[in-house]
């Protein structure tokens, strides 16, 4: 009757889960920060590429391949689900990984890149 749109159902996958099936097959995944880009350059899981949410209306300009996997994630789980349902869309295979605060693979060899910053 109102037309609010098609409801997506969104296909989750722990964060911790997915950067070890990254490890063990990063040929088939990509893992994809929605954050801005200096977000991101604060701190974000090792191997994974930033694309703010802003540009994945345009996702096929930079990641035309729609036979892999893609991971997203966010530091707020609402923009990693804005932008799992964008991917999803447009046809690709997506699972969104929620929020960044939920990544603990914080051993070495599993670690996240995260700048020093001198403080004043």
């Amino acid at each position: 009757m109102f037309g609010f749109g098609k409801k997506v159902e969104i296909k989750k996958l722990d964060i911790n889960e997915a950067y070890r099936n990254y490890e063990k097959d990063s040929d088939k995944i990509i893992i994809i920060c929605a954050d801005e880009q200096r977000n991101y350059d604060d701190l974000h899981i090792a191997g994974a590429e930033c694309l703010p949410l802003r540009l994945m209306d345009d996702m096929e300009e930079y990641y035309p391949e729609k036979d892999i996997i893609y991971y997203v994630y966010a530091i707020n789980p609402a923009i990693s689900e804005r932008a799992y349902k964008k991917l999803y869309k447009q046809g690709y295979h997506v699972f969104d990984l929620g929020s960044f605060i939920d990544y603990h693979e914080l051993e070495e060899g599993l670690n996240a890149k995260k700048k020093r910053r001198k403080r004043r």
